[in-house]
């Protein structure tokens, strides 16, 4: 059976629409617009992981920036979850990151 491949720009674009209802959320509760704001960003998370997982031995150059924006983003969530630093808008600028590299490695593949 072949496995079912999408896009990961709209992987990255849906996190952000999670993103925007977190924030909606937020402004009516902050506690649950704080649980809601991190829990948007565990599809994202999952499927990267599990890319790395299945394609250790077979990463491109893409691929390497890409796991560092990564583990940025679970070091984060990991000490703002610990209560270390309480820095959010970090996430939000790691996930810019990682989809501008996704779309211009493609603008680069076109050529």
């Amino acid at each position: 059976m072949a496995e079912k491949r999408f896009s990961e720009r709209k992987l990255v674009l849906f996190t952000v629409g999670l993103l925007i209802v977190a924030g909606i959320i937020r402004l009516i509760s902050y506690r649950v617009g704080v649980v809601f704001f991190y829990l948007a960003f565990v599809p994202f998370l999952y499927h990267r992981l599990m890319f790395y997982i299945k394609h250790k031995g077979e990463l491109t150059s893409i691929d390497r920036y890409r796991r560092v924006t990564l583990i940025a983003m679970l070091a984060t969530i990991g000490l703002n979850i610990i209560g270390l630093q309480d820095i959010e808008f970090f996430l939000l600028f790691m996930l810019a990151i990682d989809y501008l590299i996704i779309v211009n490695t493609k603008k680069q593949n076109a050529r």
